[in-house]
């Protein structure tokens, strides 16, 4: 599953559990019909930040939950599930959603090269 198609299923669980419909959200949005929502929801894109802090106040989430939505979503793309490493992110109180992009990005890095350098050995 992709960044888009995990991020898109878990907004439309979190929508869901608290009993919203798409309408809710496409309305605060400025759409006329909730296709936007759907597709999002579907993983066919990712919203501008800016939509996508609306939809989460809409939900009832502050903008630091959606931004650990965000990260969380990246780190469970990535394949990481190390709970030493997800801890760190929640306490570590002032890391900042670009502090955490630039941990996940160097993680990222590392994979990549371990991979290119398993490759090599074949």
């Amino acid at each position: 599953m992709s960044v888009k198609q995990i991020l898109g299923k878990r907004l439309r669980q979190i929508r869901t559990e608290k009993g919203l419909p798409q309408s809710a959200i496409s309305d605060v949005l400025g759409y006329k019909t909730s296709s936007y929502v759907s597709d999002v929801e579907k993983g066919k894109f990712i919203p501008q930040p800016e939509k996508l802090y609306v939809w989460g106040k809409v939900m009832g989430m502050t903008k630091s939950q959606v931004d650990d939505l965000v990260v969380n979503v990246k780190m469970e793309d990535i394949g990481l599930s190390d709970p030493g490493f997800t801890i760190m992110f929640k306490e570590v109180p002032n890391m900042t959603a670009e502090e955490k992009e630039s941990v996940i990005r160097a993680y990222e890095a590392v994979i990549k090269a371990r991979s290119a350098k398993g490759k090599k050995k074949s």
